[in-house]
């Protein structure tokens, strides 16, 4: 039983007051749902770390955040942290949001991340699951592709996001749909062993969702892969308004859409411009369009202008 806290009143009193304004666009039964679902949030970066405080201030009272990795100063132009959180676990850092908001929160930290060791225990307690594991290293993309599997196995959504250019794009795996492939057979059915970041991508990620802003960064990737991978707060961001819906959405039996993408550049463009863009766009799709068929499946990138390819 949760004790009354000084000042803030009774968990039913603050739950009633904090979800007031929902009322009438979220109902009873679905308010409930979501604040009995345990919700697993792996990774708490860009992706996982927009959708927590989304969550909390929809009504979201079980968390489990999962986080190995402590914010960097170049984090700070996108994530939910400040300038004191640099060098702290991400997780720790957001479950202190939570509970500001929400003093009642339950949240579970924990800094392993999603691991081998973990992965069972984690995905079999979850109503839930926001997909915000790393995409950058092999280790990360086997901690991602385990929890697909486990997912899988136990009949769990996730809800995954990518974040390019203004690009936000959303995923969503209803694992509860038997049939429903690991990565909806992005990968026909191959591990990620041996994958490098921009091959699983180019697999999981359609070609026609990326942004025109993003082919000349992939071109000198491919050259080298020494750039980093740009990044903006707003795209980041709009994952936790996206995939707090998605959520609330999948809780209630909700049917939601398989790809959901929105761009954050081409709103505010007149028409004059998104047609320019549109055209710039198709222009790149075709430059790089055999380049990134070649990559997906495994073959050596030929040399791109200016680089030499990469395998």
């Amino acid at each position: 039983m949760v004790e009354d806290l000084p000042g803030v009143g009774s968990p039913e009193d603050f739950y009633a007051a904090l979800t007031a304004r929902n009322a009438g666009l979220i109902g009873e039964r679905e308010q409930d749902l979501l604040r009995r679902a345990t919700i697993l949030v792996a990774g708490c970066g860009s992706i996982g770390g927009a959708v927590v405080e989304p969550l909390v201030r929809l009504g979201a009272e079980r968390l489990v955040l999962a986080e190995p990795d402590a914010y960097e100063l170049s984090n700070l132009n996108r994530q939910h942290a400040a300038a004191g959180d640099v060098g702290r676990n991400k997780a720790l850092v957001l479950a202190e949001a939570a509970r500001a908001v929400n003093p009642y929160v339950r949240v579970e930290v924990d800094e392993r991340g999603v691991v081998a060791a973990n992965v069972a225990e984690r995905v079999s307690e979850a109503s839930l699951i926001f997909d915000g594991v790393d995409v950058t290293t092999a280790q990360a993309l086997a901690c991602k592709y385990a929890l697909h599997v486990t997912a899988r196995e136990v009949g769990v959504p996730v809800v995954c996001g990518y974040d390019i250019a203004g690009v936000q794009l959303v995923l969503v795996y209803d694992y509860r749909v038997r049939s429903l492939p690991v990565l909806g057979g992005r990968l026909s059915g191959q591990p990620v062993d041996g994958l490098d970041p921009l091959r699983f991508l180019a697999r999981v990620v359609p070609l026609r969702a990326l942004p025109v802003e993003i082919f000349p960064v992939l071109r000198r990737q491919l050259a080298d892969g020494a750039e980093p991978f740009p990044q903006l707060v707003y795209s980041a961001q709009l994952f936790g308004a996206i995939a707090a819906r998605v959520g609330l959405d999948l809780l209630a039996g909700r049917a939601v859409r398989k790809r959901i993408l929105v761009d954050a550049h081409r709103l505010p463009r007149p028409v004059s411009a998104r047609c320019r863009v549109a055209l710039a766009r198709w222009v790149e799709l075709a430059r790089m369009g055999r380049t990134a068929l070649r990559y997906r499946h495994g073959a050596p990138a030929p040399a791109t202008p200016g680089g030499r390819g990469t395998s």
